[in-house]
């Protein structure tokens, strides 16, 4: 079980949900199953809220890592800067900066790795958008439908990575 913790005021607010597995078939989760469609209504608001948690958690990682990157190529130009003052220059150049800036080794493989966390941003963008794709499908496929329908439709199995089970009726 995961928790999210949510300061508002003066309270603290609380969200808790369940982890995914560490493998997610994107096609299996992004594609309608039509011999359970009940079975993906049930279920597609959950699949939709673990994908937000996801993706929010991918973009924070970026952000806080594109902000790592801002700061520490300020800490460089910072160095750049006084070293060449130090060395005779009395206003170095903001393009000479730069471009020294761009070669340092350090700041190459930190956008690199920024890069690569947007990328995986961009994933889960395409991911996020395809769940809600596939929820508003549903809400057309499903309109009309009765509880009767609905209770005597669905199938037991894992739809969307949740389980559902079927009770037998008690009457």
């Amino acid at each position: 079980m995961q928790t999210i913790k949510i300061p508002i005021g003066e309270k603290i607010i609380t969200l808790t949900y369940q982890d995914w597995d560490t493998d997610i078939d994107i096609d299996e989760i992004t594609r309608i199953d039509y011999s359970n469609l009940y079975g993906e209504i049930v279920t597609i608001s959950s699949l939709y809220n673990r994908v937000g948690i996801l993706k929010a958690d991918v973009d924070n990682q970026y952000e806080e890592y594109k902000l790592d990157c801002k700061m520490f190529e300020s800490q460089m130009r910072k160095r750049i800067i006084s070293d060449r003052i130090s060395l005779g220059d009395k206003k170095p150049s903001d393009p000479t900066i730069e471009s020294e800036i761009d070669g340092l080794p350090d700041v190459i493989k930190k956008r690199k790795r920024l890069a690569q966390l947007k990328r995986d941003c961009d994933y889960m963008t395409a991911l996020y958008w395809a769940v809600q794709s596939k929820d508003k499908k549903l809400s057309v496929l499903m309109k009309g439908v009765t509880p009767e329908e609905f209770a005597e439709g669905i199938v037991e199995g894992v739809v969307n990575s949740f389980y559902i089970k079927k009770f037998k009726k008690i009457l």
